[in-house]
């Protein structure tokens, strides 16, 4: 089984590297244009923008063999949009699909954290779990990172399609019980399915998913 992996906010192919660590499946995690392996690339300010420019990688990755679409926080977003280009294709649909950390999209109130002032914006950031103190204290670094950090953030929280999906992929959703994401937004994901999700929740905040690695695992693949 492969579990193909969207990052989040910020983040790039070496994101996921403590639950791929040991874990019995190939994880492979793709980098959003302006992130990783692809930082020459421009950024990406919307979620349908990111899917289309990893379609094909995507398309890839999953060919021939069974697989699972994951993504935590914005990558949720993204998990979830390209399951729905792949199956406008008609392409081979993965296994189960694992949303983690993220609110349904149309249940959220709409916010532009994005668009906050540098230091209320990084402390935001820092508040999330996203950005480790080290990092912030860095201005060489934040000057790379914040930019990626913004228009990541932006996308996310302009992604709102809540259609009801009616596809027989098994989706779980795993929530932190201390993230700052309400619990009754994360549980508002059963309305975008016509078969309800799996919900999971775990003790931690918005980056609980590192601290259990072996369940986190189990309940991907």
């Amino acid at each position: 089984m492969k579990i193909i992996a969207y990052p989040f906010a910020g983040g790039s192919t070496h994101s996921y590297a403590g639950l791929a660590r040991d874990h019995a499946h190939e994880w492979i995690t793709l980098d959003p244009p302006g992130h990783g392996n692809n930082m020459h690339l421009p950024l990406m300010r919307s979620i349908p923008e990111i899917v289309s420019a990893l379609l094909e990688p995507t398309l890839r990755a999953s060919a021939g063999q069974a697989y699972v679409l994951f993504g935590h926080s914005m990558g949720a977003y993204i998990a979830l949009a390209m399951l729905d280009r792949l199956v406008e294709l008609g392409a081979s649909l993965p296994q189960r699909l694992v949303l983690s950390g993220a609110a349904a999209p149309h249940s959220r109130l709409l916010q532009r954290h994005a668009e906050l002032p540098q230091k209320e914006f990084l402390k935001w950031v820092a508040n999330m779990g996203g950005i480790s103190a080290e990092v912030l204290a860095e201005p060489q670094l934040m000057e790379l990172f914040e930019p990626i950090l913004r228009a990541d953030v932006g996308a996310a929280e302009a992604y709102a399609d809540g259609h009801q999906r009616q596809h027989h992929v098994p989706v779980r959703i795993l929530l932190g019980q201390d993230d700052r994401i309400a619990l009754a937004d994360g549980m508002a994901w059963a309305d975008c399915f016509l078969n309800a999700p799996e919900v999971h929740t775990f003790a931690g905040g918005h980056f609980f998913l590192f601290d259990d690695v072996a369940k986190i695992q189990a309940l991907i693949a």
